[in-house]
């Protein structure tokens, strides 16, 4: 059986999504570290996912590609509500909050912005995710959703930024659904340092630890 191959980067936040959903789906694949500030020629985007006669370059194409291997899990509600309050959270961490949180990853070198001005863009989407943790537990209802395990690497990516600022912000519901998943294995594994890949180097296979059982933040609520 042809394995697959995922370019991507423990440093990158789409490719963290993509890492966390074949975790997610027990899909062994072949990972392939790249240093997003010295990419390959060949590598034009991460994540950058292979597949017999074809390639994927968009983070959530690969993300829906992997779970729909494993439906069982039930991330993808029934509710076409639900759904597209789903799509309506991804469109907007995948653009305004992405936006707004590599400006207040860089500010140091953008003239005339403070990160403050920065990070104040980007808490409008946070105010909107403590509001719905705060009622429903998760981002989409009381159950996980693709939208958590979707969401989540941008969120730890941007709290990592200031980690002393949003241990004291005010978002208290939205603090505490990303600790809760420091006690998923999964999403640990997927931001493990690797090493950087080159041309005829040893393969590096992504495979979960545990394959008996995929632990989700409902088993540890």
């Amino acid at each position: 059986m042809v394995v697959p191959v995922l370019y991507s980067s423990s440093h990158d936040a789409h490719s963290l999504r993509v890492r966390l959903a074949f975790l997610y789906a027990r899909l062994r694949c072949e990972i392939r570290e790249i240093d997003p500030e010295n990419p390959l020629p060949a590598v034009a985007t991460l994540p950058l996912l292979q597949l017999p006669g074809r390639l994927i370059d968009n983070s959530l194409e690969m993300t829906r590609w992997a779970l729909s291997r494993r439906p069982e899990l039930q991330l993808w509600p029934d509710s076409r509500v639900r759904q597209q309050s789903i799509e309506n959270l991804i469109a907007t961490v995948d653009g305004p909050f992405h936006e707004a949180y590599l400006a207040y990853e860089k500010a140091g070198r953008v003239p005339n912005r403070s990160r403050d001005h920065f990070r104040m863009q980007a808490e409008i989407f946070l105010a909107q995710l403590e509001a719905r943790i705060a009622r429903m537990g998760y981002l989409v209802g009381n159950e996980e959703t693709l939208a958590d395990i979707t969401v989540l690497p941008f969120i730890y990516m941007f709290a990592e930024v200031d980690r002393d600022w949003f241990d004291r912000s005010p978002y208290l519901a939205l603090r505490q659904w990303l600790e809760r998943y420091n006690y998923n294995p999964l999403w640990a594994q997927c931001r493990e340092s690797i090493p950087y890949w080159r041309p005829g180097a040893e393969p590096f296979y992504l495979i979960p630890r545990d394959m008996d059982a995929i632990p989700t933040l409902t088993q540890r609520a």
